[in-house]
């Protein structure tokens, strides 16, 4: 029982590792790519208040 726990374990830490490899190398965004065509796709600029 002890000698599968250790194959189990690597199996498991393979998985996760391949998933944070991938999810690093696509950028973050899990795969998808954030398309910009224009200005109204960017978030608003915080400006300061002129009194």
């Amino acid at each position: 029982m002890k000698q599968n726990n250790g194959t189990f374990g690597l199996i498991v830490g393979g998985l996760v590792a391949l998933a944070a490899a991938f999810f690093i190398l696509s950028g973050g965004d899990l795969g998808g790519k954030t398309v910009i065509n224009g200005d109204q796709d960017l978030p608003p600029i915080a400006t300061a208040d002129q009194h």
